[in-house]
C-alpha cells in the first residue's frame, strides 16, 4: 500500500517470495515450489512476500532519490539561464531541502530492514550517499548564504 509519499512498483501487497529451498520466486499461494517441489509454508511464505514487497518498494524510491539528485546540478545551472533562473532557483533549493527529507524518511521507514539483498544494499548507499551529499550542498549553498546575508544585515 501506498503511504502518498513512496514511489514505486511495489505499492501493492505482492504474493511472490523467493523459495527457501532453491532462491527462486514463486507465488506463496503454491502447495509446492515448482522448480523444486520443495512444500510450502503459507504462513512463513505470506511474511516473506510482504518483506520481498518492502525491499522493492525501498529500492524503487532509492532510485528515484537518485534521479532527483542528479537533477540538483541542471536545476543550478538554470539559475544562470535567463527566463529561467526563477525554476532553476526553485528546483536547486526544493530538492537541496527536500531529498534530505526523504533520505531521513528513508531510513526510518526501510532501515531496519535486515537482508542480504544485494539490491537492497546498493539501494542503502544510494540514500545514504544521496543524503549527506545534498545536505552539504544544502548547508553551503543555502543556508551559508543565508547566515553571511543575516550577519551582513545585522552588523550593518
Amino acid at each position: 500500500m501506498s503511504d502518498g509519499f513512496t514511489i514505486g512498483a511495489a505499492s501493492y501487497a505482492s504474493t511472490l517470495f523467493p523459495c527457501p529451498n532453491c532462491k527462486e520466486t514463486i507465488d506463496s499461494t503454491a502447495e509446492s515450489c515448482r522448480f523444486c517441489g520443495q512444500k510450502v509454508d503459507h504462513e512463513a511464505a505470506q511474511k516473506a512476500a510482504q518483506l520481498l514487497t518492502k525491499i522493492n518498494q525501498a529500492c524503487s524510491d532509492a532510485s528515484y532519490m537518485k534521479s532527483s539528485a542528479l537533477a540538483i546540478p541542471v536545476f543550478f545551472v538554470l539559475r544562470f539561464v535567463p527566463l529561467l533562473n526563477t525554476l532553476g532557483a526553485i528546483g536547486f533549493i526544493g530538492l537541496t531541502i527536500g531529498i534530505p527529507v526523504w533520505a531521513l524518511r528513508w531510513w526510518l521507514k526501510f532501515g531496519g530492514i535486515a537482508t542480504d539483498d544485494a539490491e537492497f544494499l546498493r539501494a542503502r548507499t544510494t540514500v545514504k550517499l544521496a543524503g549527506i551529499i545534498v545536505s552539504i550542498l544544502f548547508v553551503v549553498f543555502v543556508i551559508g548564504p543565508f547566515t553571511i546575508g543575516l550577519l551582513g544585515a545585522m552588523s550593518r
